[in-house]
């Protein structure tokens, strides 16, 4: 008992340390911004707001620029006028932020600078959340999938699991698309489709990525996945607090785990025409490739009685801390 509670102290403290840690004060580090003609309002922005500028010859450029993800806003100055442009739906805290600041220093100039939005949140999610919460919804359903198939599968063969998994995957993906945009209407219908198959990829992918901690760790597998993919996962994602605006640990290892790769690739698919979703289909790819290749080759016994209770225990408890 008393090592029990160390542990669940020990995952408090983990809890508080990523999420407080993370979300507390953000600021913004090296914040890509295209620039187009000399201004010295973007010089004076960056002594206290920190920006990774890059020129651009033209304003459609720069907003091209945006569309395929290369910079998050573009300042544009010319003789009408300064001109901010931000992407609500590349994370409203930093749209909202680069405008702030940019405010600022033109009134500090007693200038005036235009904000233009492109890529704009629409009402169904005015927050820019639903990306977020639909793939740690499918995060949770991946690695509760595996957990139940852990301590409920018997003597199911390995080949077995990995396809009741596959097939929870495909269900729980379908049901998640559908009541996330039909039902709900926070997700676009016109990209159900394509939807459908990002969103099985995500949860699979944690479903295998989870068998492969369990098979090799037992009970303790899914202690590490609620650690590495919902307790420190979560807030790296960007999904709340866009990665610009993170410390370091979290800007580093957020794209590599499956919350922050599968929100990139659901925000970029419905808002961006799926530009620059690539490296994370490849980090959710190898989740799901390595996942399937250890419970095939490390395969273990079925858990005894004991074990069973340890494992539904843990999951109990995993789904108390999300």
């Amino acid at each position: 008992m008393v090592a029990a509670l160390t542990v669940v102290l020990f995952v408090q403290a983990l809890f508080v340390l990523s999420y407080v840690g993370a979300l507390h004060h953000p600021k913004p580090h090296d914040v890509a911004l295209g620039v187009v003609w000399a201004s010295r309002l973007p010089s004076a922005v960056g002594k206290s707001f920190s920006l990774e500028p890059t020129e651009y010859s033209s304003e459609s450029d720069a907003v091209r620029a945006i569309d395929r993800r290369t910079v998050d806003g573009a300042f544009v100055a010319g003789p009408a006028g300064a001109k901010l442009i931000v992407a609500p739906a590349a994370g409203l805290v930093g749209a909202n932020a680069l405008s702030a600041a940019f405010t600022a220093a033109a009134a500090a100039f007693h200038q005036k600078v235009e904000i233009v939005q492109v890529h704009p949140l629409p009402p169904g999610d005015a927050s820019g959340s639903a990306s977020f919460f639909v793939v740690m919804a499918l995060v949770i359903g991946g690695y509760l999938s595996s957990t139940i198939a852990m301590v409920f599968g018997g003597a199911a063969t390995r080949r077995r699991r990995l396809g009741s998994l596959t097939i929870a995957g495909v269900i729980g993906a379908l049901l998640t698309d559908v009541l996330a945009g039909p039902v709900l209407g926070a997700v676009p219908t016109s990209k159900f489709v394509v939807l459908w198959g990002l969103f099985t990829l995500v949860m699979t992918a944690v479903a295998f990525a989870t068998a492969a901690l369990q098979t090799v760790l037992g009970a303790a597998g899914t202690l590490v996945v609620v650690v590495a993919f919902v307790i420190f996962g979560a807030p790296a994602s960007g999904g709340t607090v866009p990665s610009p605006y993170l410390p370091n640990l979290w800007r580093a290892v957020g794209p590599y785990l499956p919350a922050g790769a599968g929100t990139t690739a659901v925000r970029n698919t419905i808002y961006f025409d799926a530009n620059a979703i690539a490296g994370s289909l490849i980090v959710l790819a190898c989740y799901l490739v390595a996942g399937a290749a250890v419970v095939v080759v490390r395969g273990r016994r079925p858990p005894s009685v004991v074990e069973a209770e340890v494992e539904a225990s843990a999951a109990a408890a995993a789904a108390a801390v999300v």
